[in-house]
């Protein structure tokens, strides 16, 4: 857990990172930047040298997407024999 420092000057802890910084812009608002980490680096580049190399956000949403609606799919076909029976 990181611990970061809100714009009212509690301590707040953010589950992510080491990178995660936070920082208070010129209008007076708190942001969280570097979140580059957040991502899973992409297991088709190997090695320190490809460290940059990260999966698209689109690709999270879309496998995310995908195990969702087969949860859903496995849950319908239990509630379905169910119903059978």
């Amino acid at each position: 857990m990181n611990k970061l420092i809100d714009c009212n000057g509690n301590e707040v802890e953010i589950a992510g990172c080491v990178e995660i910084k936070g920082i208070r812009g010129t209008d007076k608002r708190c942001y969280i930047v570097d979140l580059q980490g957040m991502t899973p680096r992409d297991a088709n580049y190997e090695g320190d040298e490809n460290h940059t190399c990260l999966l698209r956000q689109e690709l999270l949403l879309l496998y995310q997407k995908t195990k969702q609606i087969d949860f859903t799919k496995t849950k319908m076909e239990e509630y379905e024999k169910e119903l059978e029976v």
